[in-house]
């Protein structure tokens, strides 16, 4: 999901009275975004960004399964350093 650092414009949505958004038909498309599909929003100063929560949820994943690996590794240095 970060690994491609390419932007892509869309096109402009509008905020309707209820506080809904469309997002652009060539966004949907792209992104494979469909009718019940649940975002994430984070702020950042005046911006706004937008994920989709399986995206997000892949990506903790993999940062979880990267921290495990190198925990396990700094505990197998840790006890190599004891039993010298």
């Amino acid at each position: 999901m970060f690994n491609n650092h390419n932007m892509n414009f869309y096109g402009v949505g509008t905020v309707g009275e209820k506080g809904q958004i469309v997002i652009p038909a060539k966004a949907r498309a792209e992104l494979k975004i469909e009718s019940g599909n649940e975002f994430i929003f984070f702020g950042h100063g005046k911006m706004i960004n937008i994920v989709k929560a399986s995206e997000l949820n892949e990506m903790l994943n993999k940062l979880s399964e990267k921290f495990t690996e190198q925990i396990s590794n700094v505990k197998e240095k840790i006890s190599k350093i004891r039993n010298k």
